[in-house]
């Protein structure tokens, strides 16, 4: 896939399906692996195939992309440690070449020895140029930066000449904010309204497309 590229607070990136490229970095945001576990346990009929959805997809993009650093935006799991975490350590632990940093999310309640374990580092923020890395938005982004963030889950509603509609996940960019759709399949999604000045990306099976 050779996604959409885009200009972020004057910085090249690569939009692809739930996740960007900032050269050699990847960036991904609200992963939270074992929610579907969470939802199977609450009686929530989810296909057992689904729980492992998201791992799949994560070590595939790790081969095709051989990325430099990983940095995923806040709520890496749904909950408490669980099998999950041993099986992104497994993940994990093919990649020694690849530095993985967790930005905390709400969700991310681990300790942080449990985060080392899986070969994460942890940080409440991170600062690459005039982008700023949260897992929730900032109240206040200084003048001529950028907050590159996730926790929202963004989806912008798509209607078809038939007058269907269906609420499909995106990239949402607004003056000083660019939200991360989530890259967890069953995270839900958040509708956006946008107004004048901001830019959607939507997700559309799988590629990556401006509609506003």
């Amino acid at each position: 896939m050779t996604g959409l590229q885009a200009q972020i607070s004057g910085v090249e990136v690569v939009l692809k399906d739930r996740y960007m490229m900032i050269g050699s970095s990847l960036i991904l945001a609200d992963l939270h692996l074992g929610k579907t576990t969470h939802f199977r346990k609450a009686g929530l009929p989810i296909p057992p195939e689904a729980r492992d959805a998201d791992q799949s997809n994560l070590l595939q993009i790790l081969r095709m992309e051989t990325p430099e650093s990983v940095l995923v935006l806040g709520d890496l799991f749904h909950s408490s440690s669980n099998k999950e975490c041993g099986e992104l350590a497994m993940i994990t632990s093919q990649f020694p070449e690849v530095h993985f940093e967790l930005i905390l999310g709400n969700h991310d309640i681990l300790e942080e020895s449990d985060y080392r374990s899986m070969d994460f580092e942890t940080c409440p923020r991170l600062d690459l140029g005039d982008l700023i890395l949260t897992h929730e938005p900032l109240d206040h982004v200084p003048e001529g930066k950028c907050n590159l963030h996730g926790h929202i889950h963004p989806g912008v509603r798509m209607v078809g000449k038939g007058r269907q509609s269906m609420l499909m996940p995106c990239f949402y960019l607004t003056k000083q904010y660019f939200c991360l759709p989530a890259f967890g399949a069953l995270t839900g999604l958040m509708r956006q309204k946008p107004k004048k000045g901001d830019a959607v990306f939507a997700i559309l099976s799988g590629e990556v497309v401006r509609v506003f």
